[in-house]
């Protein structure tokens, strides 16, 4: 299977990288620079040169494989609010070009999304009432497109909260 991954180039990103090879799979990386594209071709993936503002880009990424992992997001804490419209409109791109495609997308989050103490599945909506998380309003909208997820029943659990600090 040829994969699209996005973030390829993160901690995160070289880990799923590195697996996805190792189980025989090609990998389509996003690479912003010179220097991540190097590392995807030292890992031994193909290389995609772009970011998450480019979306014609990532389409063509999305189409050009058989499925996506989108691990990608630009971590502009003093602009949150745009790095989540980033990555809303990049999942929208990419997901807009696997529609009907019967591919795989997986988008990945933060478990803080999760409700604590007790295994998440595929199943379960982000929050809708009370304080809602700005990606959950996000990741509610790809729910209402009903995507087909990848990794039916694959758990997510919650670690327990840390106790506040002193």
């Amino acid at each position: 299977m040829r994969v699209f991954v996005t973030g390829a180039t993160g901690f995160i990103g070289t880990a799923v990288v590195s697996e996805l090879l190792a189980a025989g799979h090609t990998v389509l990386g996003l690479a912003r620079s010179d220097a991540g594209a190097e590392t995807l071709r030292r890992l031994g993936a193909e290389v995609h040169r772009g970011e998450l503002s480019d979306l014609d880009g990532l389409a063509a990424g999305a189409r050009a494989s058989d499925g996506v992992i989108h691990l990608a997001f630009i971590h502009d804490f003093h602009d949150y609010a745009r790095s989540i419209e980033t990555d809303r409109t990049a999942i929208r791109a990419m997901t807009r070009a696997l529609e009907g495609s019967g591919k795989p997308f997986v988008g990945t989050s933060g478990s803080a999304l999760l409700a604590p103490g007790r295994t998440g599945t595929e199943t379960d909506a982000p929050p809708t009432e009370g304080h809602v998380h700005p990606r959950a309003e996000g990741y509610c909208g790809l729910r209402r497109r009903r995507l087909e997820p990848l990794a039916r029943g694959a758990p997510a659990r919650r670690g327990p909260s840390l106790p506040p600090g002193p």
